[in-house]
């Protein structure tokens, strides 16, 4: 805020980047009870008011723009600064046409209008973190909190010893669930996170072992419970559950693994007296949903907050004391270079949720792999012992920042011309 009063004061103008369209209503409430001439885009806007806000930019009637990705296109005219929030963040990347990084297009902007760029990020992504390491970006570190503030304690608990003391697998650990006791009797508020909508994420038959996947991704699909619904998290494919196993025809359907819609009936379940708000691209599709959630909790209308990645960063609730993370190893299981890194990234984010106010905070972190790096040097706030770790691994096998990758994508209606 101080830097982007200054560069107004120079006659330039700021662009204002945040990962997640949840993030805005905070952003903007920040921005606009400081500075005028402000505009807002991002998908979720009305058309109209999408439109009103593109013409009033380029007419030069905007000093600043926030908004998501596609921000970074605004017609804005004599760019002295673009700032890039949570600069780690992979929604920056569009995944469809137009593809592109919008951190990258922010650098290469920048360097057009001869303006400053700074990314902020508790945890940088390894890419940023190496171009600082060689001098190529200034890094300037934050070492306390606001008002030295303490970090929250980080407890790290074995979902693996968990079913062995307990006979059998509690999708919310007994310390969690203590924690949760004492936070919700002191009138605070919980978080809990978990990276995996929907009510099961997979569908399978106990008889011979057959998954239900997608007829075109081959991905295992995800039973949604409150739409009634089998959806393909890929391309949005959807059918009825089956009655029997479409290929024993036996009556064995099981739904396996949980997402936070199972999550939010557990919860409701142990803890009927105090009301939980769930946030997921599910939840949140009518317009201002996000807007509306966020208001209530911070409100007080909502003890807990259940989601996915969109209420890990940014958010600021000083009543919040505990973190639940789900389950860690959600994204350290995929089949991904980075999943190390999103793992850490995520686990310090979430945490950063926490002990905001004066009366501190508490991180719980359930996982079958308690002792993984990425785990342990989130659990010790530790991001250069997990940068020196995860460089080391990367540059063994030549991965970014070391070497670039490609993907080449080949799509057609027919397989045969596809192959």
């Amino acid at each position: 805020l101080q830097t982007i009063t200054r560069v107004l004061e120079h006659g330039l103008k700021a662009i204002y980047l945040v990962p997640e369209i949840s993030l805005t209503p905070q952003t903007i409430q920040r921005i606009k009870a400081r500075f005028n001439k402000v505009a807002v885009l991002h998908s979720n806007l009305l058309g109209t008011f999408h439109q009103s806000q593109w013409n009033d930019i380029k007419e030069g009637k905007v000093d600043i723009v926030i908004g998501a990705r596609s921000s970074i296109f605004a017609p804005l005219k004599n760019v002295g600064l673009i700032i890039i929030d949570e600069e780690h963040e992979n929604t920056y990347k569009q995944e469809n046409n137009p593809r592109y990084n919008a951190r990258d297009i922010a650098i290469l902007r920048a360097t057009y209008e001869n303006a400053m760029v700074i990314m902020g990020t508790a945890t940088p992504s390894l890419e940023s973190y190496y171009q600082a390491l060689n001098g190529n970006y200034e890094k300037i570190v934050l070492s306390r909190r606001v008002g030295e503030r303490q970090l929250p304690t980080v407890d790290i608990v074995d979902m693996g010893e968990e079913v062995r003391k307990r006979r059998g697998f509690n999708i919310i650990s007994q310390r969690l669930e203590y924690y949760m006791k004492q936070s919700l009797a002191r009138k605070e508020q919980v978080i809990l996170f978990l990276n995996r909508r929907g009510f099961a994420p997979y569908i399978n038959c106990k008889r011979c072992g057959f998954v239900l996947k997608c007829n075109r991704c081959d991905i295992p699909m995800t039973f949604h419970k409150k739409l009634n619904t089998i959806l393909c998290h890929y391309c949005h494919a959807e059918t009825h559950p089956p009655e029997s196993c479409p290929d024993c025809l036996a009556n064995n359907i099981n739904y396996r693994g949980f997402g936070t819609e199972k999550i939010e009936e557990e919860i409701k379940a142990k803890f009927p007296n105090y009301k939980i708000i769930r946030m997921d691209s599910d939840s949140m599709r009518v317009r201002d949903a996000h807007e509306k959630a966020l208001t209530a909790f911070e409100g007080g209308e909502f003890q807990i907050l259940l989601g996915t990645q969109m209420i890990a960063k940014g958010l600021d609730f000083p009543n919040v004391t505990l973190v639940g993370v789900i389950s860690a190893d959600t994204l350290l299981n995929l089949p991904d270079f980075r999943a190390s890194e999103r793992t850490f990234q995520l686990i310090l984010q979430v945490a950063g949720r926490t002990g905001r106010g004066t009366r501190g905070g508490r991180v719980v972190v359930q996982s079958f792999n308690p002792r993984h790096y990425s785990i342990t040097y989130a659990a010790a706030h530790d991001y250069e012992g997990f940068a020196k770790k995860e460089l080391g691994y990367r540059k063994q096998l030549n991965y970014p920042p070391f070497g670039k990758m490609a993907r080449i994508i080949f799509r057609s209606p027919h397989e045969d011309k596809t192959k």
